[in-house]
């Protein structure tokens, strides 16, 4: 199998080729797809503007020893009344949503002793140690947390004891999902297996070819029941029967053109947003599409190239393209309400709706709000001088941001 990662690198996005067999893969170089006159162009200047509203902090803490120098999207996990993070190098964290007091912290995929402590440490600090890559995803009962190594590991809720562990056949580059009886994890492989909630047995898997080049990351799994959705490197959505992995629909959302395989990339990288008005993906170097739930036919379509998630609200569908602009669509018609390019080369997030606004941050570690209704800019902060890769996550009222450092901000938007 060969695989290939997307990455930022002193603000330009690089493509690191990765080949071999999964039992044994080799970095070969990194190399920059994107060689032009526009290389030179720096990131657009902080805009300019009249704050309407301020960015208040609720509280803030640290988690861990941060996300790694890899281009890693460890998104953290809101579920009832807590929060659940990841570092890169095996920290997972349980804390309190409404104040920020640590519930339990442990740690995965670290070894034990004081010679052994030692390395992993001077590995951390040389960002070998970094090994973590899957994001975290909880419900109820189980928190699940993907690694490099191909692990999967389920840990009580509670108190972050384990309860099994799997590995795979690649690398966890996603958070999973689940159903009611089944965890869903997609691998960089192009595999998406079900496994079983109580001892991470495999319950079916569905398999696609990798691309010779692809983006670093994976759409995560969306499930509603009864389908789950998937978005893979090679430009296709799919929805497949939780309980059984029967393909229901596939449906190209971007379709690979061009005569070498850099212009052939089309992945399917940011997640799926499922909705009753349809699921809604988008896709690099191809087009942001409306299907039907039912049967995948679309409903609309607009050219687009994006890789990070897309978010909603106000009857909106808010999509951040590869340049930083930030796109507001017409959720039944694709029709484009406003767009917002003020954030150009900015190395930009997937956005965040809460109340009347809608969040983004970027490389430099700039949290930015936007009105929902034109896309003027609101109100703007600084989280973490080592920069963001992860959306912003809103609960509806408030936003939780995790900094590249490990810093974790929940702030509230509030009228001046």
């Amino acid at each position: 199998m060969t695989s290939t990662w997307l990455t930022y690198c002193s603000r330009i996005l690089v493509v690191a080729l990765l080949t071999g067999s999964v039992a044994g893969c080799a970095w070969l170089q990194r190399i920059n797809p994107f060689s032009s006159d526009d290389d030179e162009l720096k990131p657009a200047p902080l805009m300019e503007f009249t704050p309407e509203a301020r960015l208040r902090t609720e509280w803030r803490e640290s988690v861990g020893a941060g996300l790694g120098r890899r281009y890693n999207r460890l998104e953290p996990a809101v579920r009832g009344n807590r929060i659940y993070t990841a570092d890169a190098y095996g920290m997972v964290e349980a804390r309190d949503r409404e104040t920020g007091e640590r519930i339990w912290q442990t740690r995965i995929g670290i070894p034990e002793g004081a010679l052994l402590g030692a390395i992993a440490v001077w590995e951390r600090d040389n960002d070998r140690g970094s090994f973590v890559t899957g994001g975290v995803y909880a419900d109820d009962f189980a928190v699940f947390v993907g690694t490099a190594r191909g692990e999967l590991f389920a840990l009580r809720a509670d108190d972050g004891g384990e309860l099994w562990r799997v590995t795979l056949s690649s690398e966890v580059l996603a958070p999973a999902a689940s159903s009611r009886d089944h965890i869903f994890a997609v691998t960089g492989d192009g595999r998406l297996r079900a496994l079983s909630r109580s001892d991470g047995r495999q319950i079916w898997s569905y398999d696609t070819q990798v691309p010779v080049l692809s983006l670093r990351g994976t759409s995560a799994p969306v499930y509603s029941d009864p389908l789950v959705f998937q978005g893979f490197s090679s430009g296709r959505l799919t929805a497949l029967r939780g309980d059984s992995g029967q393909v229901v629909w596939e449906v190209p959302v971007g379709v690979p053109t061009g005569r070498s395989e850099l212009e052939r990339m089309a992945d399917v990288d940011g997640t799926p947003l499922i909705t009753p008005a349809g699921a809604f993906a988008v896709s690099y170097q191809g087009a942001v599409k409306s299907l039907r739930l039912q049967d995948g036919f679309t409903q609309w379509e607009r050219p687009m190239s994006s890789f990070v998630p897309l978010a909603e609200g106000y009857g909106q569908l808010y999509v951040v393209d590869d340049q930083g602009v930030l796109h507001a669509l017409d959720q039944g018609t694709g029709t484009v309400i406003w767009q917002q390019d003020g954030l150009l080369r900015r190395g930009v997030t997937g956005a965040a709706s809460v109340g009347a606004h809608v969040a983004v941050a970027d490389a430099e570690g700039f949290l930015h709000v936007f009105a929902q209704t034109d896309g003027r800019p609101v109100a703007r902060t600084r989280i973490d001088r080592r920069g963001i890769r992860v959306a912003p996550y809103s609960d509806g009222s408030r936003l939780y941001v995790l900094g590249n450092s490990g810093r974790l901000e929940v702030l509230r938007v509030e009228s001046n």
